[in-house]
């Protein structure tokens, strides 16, 4: 059977790493490979790699300069993929201390015929929350078929969150789209749900699932990259407002532009101006109130 789907793995971290792969080799179908890029970690996975590949479906390569210490992640999830095989249509990014139910690949195959029926380019698969001991937190079921928009949403008001490692996604979308270079990215899988379903549905599946682990370890909240983070909230802000502004009700827009406002720098420039911004999504009051605003930050 002709292997469809790459599991990518952007390695740094060594200490979940092992479950990672214990979670890839015990899969009950084997019909994938699993390419893990390492970011110039002081931690060689070798050993480890070796030790469960016992399909001889695990490829790894290291890469001379590390680029996530820099805020290059989006950088480093795609040279990455540009390790796998072209002929494979489906991909996921994989961190290095998440890990998979043993049914995954099994699921997804289930669902294949499915999914390209309904000419759907983005998967969310349900997720489980585990500790940094990887004790069990909680289960994040995904509705069945969702606006791209409306997991957006949701992740703004904190009903839902958006992480990389639920999705899985074609490769035309990907090579079509890319991943935005959003510093540290930072907000990029929120930005990938409207650019990679083409602003349409993202189909959820609940048979298996993705464990997402919450850990202080992370890259994400290293106070040495938190500048990286300012940077992309206000690239994001800018973009959703830019090009899918037209997707989202007024008060959806004004609550992004309020946050965009929060973090301009000004380099960046709407066809409208920001005044007309608030007055088109929030009317004379909030008109007023980002002058007041305005006025006082300029004192």
């Amino acid at each position: 059977m002709e292997k469809k789907l790459a599991i990518v793995i952007p390695f740094y971290k060594i200490d979940f790493f092992e479950e990672t792969l214990v979670s890839l080799a015990s899969q009950t179908n084997q019909n994938f490979n699993v390419y893990i890029g390492d970011d110039a970690s002081p931690h060689s996975p070798e050993k480890l790699i070796e030790k469960y590949n016992k399909n001889t479906n695990f490829y790894y390569k290291r890469f001379d300069h590390n680029l996530g210490g820099k805020g290059k992640l989006s950088e480093q999830w795609e040279r990455c993929i540009a390790i796998s095989d072209q002929d494979e249509e489906w991909m996921m990014i994989l961190a290095d201390d998440d890990y998979l139910s043993t049914n995954f690949v099994e699921v997804f195959y289930r669902k294949l015929e499915h999914i390209k029926k309904s000419n759907i380019t983005l998967l969310r698969f349900k997720m489980r929350r585990v500790s940094e001991e990887n004790n069990f937190l909680t289960d994040l079921e995904q509705p069945i078929l969702y606006k791209a928009q409306d997991y957006v949403w949701d992740d703004e008001c904190h009903k839902r969150f958006i992480s990389i490692s639920e999705n899985v996604f074609a490769r035309k979308i990907y090579e079509e789209k890319k991943f935005r270079k959003y510093p540290l990215a930072w907000r990029v899988p929120m930005m990938m749900y409207m650019d990679f379903s083409n602003n349409g549905m993202v189909l959820g599946i609940n048979d298996a699932f993705v464990a997402i682990r919450r850990s202080n370890q992370q890259l994400s909240w290293r106070e040495d990259v938190s500048q990286y983070k300012t940077q992309a909230m206000e690239l994001f802000y800018f973009d959703i407002i830019n090009e899918y502004g037209y997707s989202f009700k007024k008060n959806q827009n004004l609550k992004f532009l309020k946050v965009y406002t929060y973090y301009k720098t000004d380099k960046r420039r709407f066809k409208k101006s920001l005044f007309k911004l608030y007055s088109e999504y929030g009317g004379i009051l909030e008109v007023a109130k980002f002058y007041i605003r305005s006025f006082k930050s300029k004192k």
